[in-house]
């Protein structure tokens, strides 16, 4: 299941069937100091997964020729505490968008990928980025909390054979991520390929992710009422507060270690539950919520919305 929602959180789910420099002046950005592949030379704990990810990478090289730039690790592969529920997240960045011809090449390369039999294989979410789509700024809310109007950029989503049109990874979440903690596959540092986004920038898109999104889903509760839901939207919602006050992004236990020391104590115990939760492998959507731990989610939610409302970026 995708971390994120239809509606580009930059950080929040996407239910699956339901949902931001020229290359060539490479040499002239800031270098930042992504996260290396592990002490070991392996990309992630896992070899078969490495393996996947390397066989992916070199073949999309091989399908797009001179147009592939690089493959970079994100989310939780590259901030930390990925677990067996979470999704496999990068990017793929390419010169310009796909022609016709690239995306049917692209499609038959992920789909002789997904029909292999390895678990990891249908774990797979990622987005093709232009780089001059990757050096302009986007984000999925504007400064009122509605949705923005971002650029589309093809798109796999976690468990899917099918590529698509989707804004999902076009914000500065992913950026920061990709440029700051990314983890390169094959290519060039991304610090040479992505501007660097400021904190207060940041700041700004988790605040009105933590409003946007947030609203959206109280007024439509329904669609996130399960089993995974109701833990995985207490311990993000964390996070984002979390990275709302530092700035950066991080990663779910760091966030849920902030919100234990700097939120409303009654919250504890909720969140307790939820990273206990979080644990048990077996965990997903098709599993029904626990109603009275639903509507706690829920007034969880309210409460970092107002948070968000109140905070003030430093310096506005």
């Amino acid at each position: 299941m995708s971390e994120r929602s239809n509606q580009r959180t930059g950080v929040g789910p996407c239910m699956n069937g339901g949902k931001p420099f020229c290359y060539h002046d490479q040499g002239v950005k800031e270098a930042a100091k992504p996260r290396k592949p592990m002490s070991n030379g392996s990309l992630t704990p896992y070899s078969k997964l490495d393996a996947v990810l390397e066989e992916h990478a070199k073949s999309m090289q091989r399908v797009l020729g001179t147009e592939f730039v690089g493959e970079y690790l994100q989310g939780s592969l590259a901030i930390g505490d990925f677990d067996l529920t979470s999704d496999v997240d990068f990017i793929v960045v390419t010169r310009e968008d796909l022609s016709e011809r690239e995306v049917v090449e692209v499609q038959a390369t992920h789909r002789r990928m997904y029909d292999q039999d390895n678990l990891w294989v249908k774990r797979l979410e990622y987005s093709f980025f232009p780089t001059p789509v990757l050096q302009q700024p986007s984000s999925p809310y504007t400064d009122a909390g509605v949705p923005a109007q971002s650029e589309e950029l093809w798109y796999f989503d976690n468990g899917s054979p099918t590529i698509q049109r989707s804004d999902h990874d076009n914000t500065l979440v992913v950026r920061w991520t990709v440029r700051e903690m990314g983890v390169t596959v094959l290519g060039p540092n991304p610090a040479t390929l992505i501007d660097p986004v400021p904190a207060d920038e940041l700041r700004k898109e988790i605040g009105n992710t933590l409003v946007g999104w947030g609203q959206e889903l109280l007024q439509d509760p329904g669609r996130y009422k399960n089993r995974f839901y109701q833990s995985y939207l207490v311990l993000n919602f964390c996070r984002m507060l979390h990275d709302l006050s530092e700035g950066k992004v991080s990663s779910k236990l760091a966030g849920l270690k902030w919100a234990k020391s700097n939120l409303d104590p009654q919250w504890i115990p909720l969140i307790d539950y939820c990273w206990k939760e979080r644990q048990d492998t077996s965990i997903s959507t098709h599993q029904p919520a626990d109603h009275a731990i639903y509507q706690q989610t829920l007034q969880f939610v309210g409460y970092a919305v107002e948070r968000a409302k109140d905070y003030e970026i430093p310096g506005s």
